[in-house]
């Protein structure tokens, strides 16, 4: 089967190779997914560089046992059809759309626990699909976690983001007024609405200003950062006392300064959120709470599942590109 692979950390333009791998067996309890498209998100480029919170395992081989050294497969989620059981498996049965969650999915074939897979609901897209499984999880949780009240704040760095897209839809419905920071004056335009006041700020010096303009500068509840760097510390300072900072992202690259008065006279809170980690403490009853409470957003119309382009896993360096450039509206997906 086809794969994107690689045998080393590093540039993903640079260390992925479409390979061929042997097609997975599902074993006891498992299904095997025939994947079609899948995502190309952040977590999955800073895998491949090593610098992601889960290390690769470079134990794959290519088709035939060659000795050419052990292989890693990138991807995190992705959609398909349901292929095959392993023993012992109820279901779901070969032929159901699915949604997955799994370190492994830029290949065409993937085996995973029957009881991890998500049903599409009918009506929505393959390619909707396999963004299911970490953006949406990932704003359900941020704003059930922020438990910010009706006409309290929320401020948005990489505000026009998938994820962020989707936070300020679910927030709206709880009445919290959210401020997304974008770069772009057109992105300003398509996130206005009722209960959210977009702020360009090209620079991380316009932010605070720009804060002050609209007079939230020291009232902001909760400040959700995926950024990082200069801009996650002038986010910071437009907390109001006892306001809550969540660190979820690094697209900057750099840390983000703290002053000890923050944290001791001004009592802000600082934490970090990573989903595979928010997800270990929930318990069952809360999992099954949480899969159908996405699935009833999406049917419902969450945004934030647009697509901007499509390759295939042959043309994977495009989509690289692509990924990177400034002002994309919606997420590459890989298909084949």
């Amino acid at each position: 089967m086809r794969a994107l692979a690689f045998q080393a950390y590093g540039d993903p333009s640079r260390v992925l190779r479409l390979t061929n791998l042997p097609r997975p067996e599902p074993g006891p309890g498992e299904v095997r997914v025939r994947l079609s498209a899948r995502p190309i998100n952040p977590s999955d480029l800073l895998f491949i560089q090593g610098v992601y919170g889960r290390a690769a395992r470079f134990t794959l081989r290519q088709g035939g046992g060659a000795p050419d050294g052990g292989w890693a497969v990138a991807g995190f989620e992705g959609a398909g059809t349901v292929d095959a059981l392993g023993p012992g498996t109820a279901g779901p049965v070969p032929g159901t759309r699915v949604a997955v969650s799994a370190t492994g999915t830029w290949q065409e074939y993937v085996c995973v626990s029957g009881t991890s897979v998500i049903s599409v609901p009918r009506g929505v897209s393959t390619e909707a699909a396999c963004q299911f499984t970490v953006n949406p999880f990932t704003a359900h949780l941020l704003v059930h976690d922020v438990a910010l009240a009706p006409g309290d704040s929320l401020l948005l760095t990489a505000g026009a983001s998938a994820v962020s897209r989707m936070v300020i839809h679910l927030a709206n419905e709880r009445g919290v007024r959210c401020l997304p920071v974008v770069r772009h004056r057109e992105q300003a335009r398509a996130l206005a609405g009722p209960g959210t006041q977009p702020l360009v700020a090209g620079r991380a010096e316009a932010l605070t200003e720009a804060v002050r303009e609209i007079g939230e500068h020291g009232e902001v509840g909760a400040v959700l950062d995926a950024v990082g760097g200069a801009l996650g510390a002038a986010a910071l300072q437009c907390l109001r006392s006892a306001g809550r900072f969540v660190s979820y992202g690094m697209l900057s690259g750099h840390p983000v300064p703290v002053q000890p008065d923050d944290l001791v006279f001004r009592q802000v809170s600082m934490c970090g959120f990573w989903l595979p980690a928010r997800m270990g403490r929930l318990d069952e009853r809360d999992m099954a709470s949480l899969n159908e409470q996405v699935q009833e957003a999406v049917v419902r119309g969450l945004p934030g599942f647009q697509v901007a382009e499509r390759r295939d896993l042959a043309d994977f360096r495009s989509a690289l590109g692509h990924t990177m450039r400034s002002g994309r509206n919606g997420k590459v997906v890989l298909t084949g």
